[in-house]
């Protein structure tokens, strides 16, 4: 059957954002470059090595696509609870499920012989790190560096986010001064708390981060909503945006990743965000492309898969043919680090392999973790009563206003996946 040529018409006239869909695909396949070692020009690009800040373009964008979905959603306390169940419900299972993988292969290394530096079950897998992992308080300056699956620490800082603006949501009513407060005094936190003088806080302060964006994206919702009803620019002049935009974000991630300029991070992305939430360019055409929405739809199995299959590789291959590829490799600054390959196309190579094996298993985990896990949260959470005209809250965001028809669901938004900047 002949299809359609795909509609210039924005997707967020339905309801979704799928150029943002595809942002995040992108990034998610950023981190797994960022944490893989090879030896490779790959690992000498400063935007590579920077990759971390992404995890606060996740932040943002969580916060915009939440309130997208939440604003006037959450004005009793059945409505926190329905929310708190459909969030938890969509990134717990698989967390739990690759928290499981790391413990049972760290009960493995005591039966194939694997080499260790430190004894089984001690410092980042501990059996105390198994509980706060378990139950998401990892990431609460518990511990005194990341454990188990590095990057979950900031899944952990958005469920706590969650609880924080549902609360005041109902509670109070998330006003402009408490977004406003929240997008200022995290950052001047972080200046002080950082261990690295950068955006680098994680385990220890990473709350302040996740906070920090997602009042930032909670903002860029309030400022989208009044855009939508506006005409939308037509011509050249929004491709030249979006290519703007980029090359903005990626000298920013590349010049300012070691640096306190880093703390600037969500305000770049905000920028992002709120440049293709309009969908008018040529770069936003890319990214609603089905390559891409696929990346997409696949962005959170990506990023708590692909430590695991980090950590195996090297792994796996001395096992099989019993030859460790670990090779010194300089770096700036004259020192030397342990990279993986003997040589820049083999680490190259081996990069490609991370990738397309994490694209690999993202594709199962999807299939057979995140979706029953989203299927039962929604069956568990039950349908929300239709609100009628005078129960419309008020309360969210200084006052009423209904998402499109076909706004995105509860359970089909947008989800943040967050990067880990060490394990």
């Amino acid at each position: 059957m002949h299809q359609a040529p795909m509609s210039p018409v924005p997707s967020h006239a339905t309801g979704r954002f799928e150029a943002l869909d595809g942002w995040r695909g992108v990034c998610a396949c950023l981190v797994v470059l960022f944490h893989f070692h090879g030896f490779s020009p790959i690992y000498h690009s400063p935007f590579i090595r920077h990759s971390y800040l992404f995890v606060d373009f996740f932040f943002v964008l969580s916060g915009f696509v939440i309130a997208w979905n939440y604003a006037t959603r959450l004005s009793t306390w059945p409505d926190v609870r329905r929310f708190l169940v459909l969030r938890i419900g969509r990134v717990w299972p698989l967390h739990v499920v690759m928290l499981a993988l790391f413990v049972a292969y760290e009960l493995a290394k005591r039966f194939i012989g694997t080499s260790q530096s430190a004894p089984l079950f001690s410092g980042e897998t501990s059996p105390l790190a198994i509980f706060t992992n378990f139950f998401l308080v990892q990431s609460l300056n518990l511990h005194d560096s990341l454990t188990w699956n590095g990057p979950s620490w900031s899944i952990s800082t958005e469920v706590w986010t969650y609880v924080v603006f549902a609360l005041l949501s109902v509670g109070f009513g998330l006003r402009h001064w408490m977004l406003a407060l929240a997008a200022i005094v995290p950052p001047l936190a972080l200046l002080l708390l950082s261990r690295t003088g950068s955006m680098d806080v994680t385990y220890d302060f990473g709350i302040l981060r996740c906070i920090f964006g997602f009042a930032l994206g909670t903002l860029c919702f309030h400022v989208q909503k009044r855009r939508t009803a506006a005409a939308h620019a037509t011509g050249w002049m929004p491709t030249v945006l979006e290519f703007v935009t980029v090359a903005a974000v990626i000298a920013f991630v590349s010049y300012t990743g070691d640096n306190a300029w880093s703390m600037l991070a969500p305000f770049v992305f905000a920028a992002a965000v709120l440049v293709f939430a309009s969908e008018d360019g040529l770069l936003s055409r890319l990214f609603r492309t089905p390559f891409f929405a696929w990346l997409g739809k696949l962005s959170y199995s990506i990023y708590l898969t692909h430590f695991f299959v980090v950590m195996l590789i090297p792994v796996v291959i001395k096992r099989v043919a019993h030859v460790d590829l670990w090779t010194p490799m300089r770096v700036a600054g004259g020192d030397f680090i342990m990279a993986y390959g003997r040589n820049d196309l083999q680490g190259t190579l081996f990069y490609a392999l991370a990738v397309g094996l994490t694209l690999a298993l993202s594709t199962l985990t999807y299939r057979w973790v995140e979706e029953p896990g989203r299927d039962w949260s929604r069956r568990f959470a039950g349908k929300r009563p239709a609100a009628t005209p005078s129960a419309m809250p008020t309360n969210s965001l200084n006052g009423p206003w209904s998402p499109p028809t076909a706004a995105l669901t509860a359970d089909a938004e947008l989800t943040a996946t967050p990067t880990a900047r060490r394990a």
